[in-house]
């Protein structure tokens, strides 16, 4: 996972509700990665398993809520 990347996945996920793991989770990453300078496989598999939960959640609920309210009934 280049630094971009990376970046954008943190970025998308600070401004989403996290459980406390999660949080937790994403601020080991940040401190390790500014420790070591990059991340391991399971945190790359970990995050970005996150953040498309996350994104499919979203894309769930956006969906749920355009739903039309109740079309009139066309068989009278």
């Amino acid at each position: 996972m280049d630094q971009e990347r990376f970046k954008r996945i943190v970025s998308v996920l600070e401004r989403d509700e996290l459980t406390l793991r999660e949080k937790q989770f994403v601020e080991a990453v940040k401190k390790y990665l500014n420790e070591n300078g990059r991340v391991t496989d399971q945190q790359k598999s970990l995050l970005e398993g996150i953040y498309k939960e996350k994104i499919w959640m979203k894309k769930a609920f956006f969906s749920q809520n355009n739903l039309p309210k109740g079309s009139p009934s066309k068989a009278a």
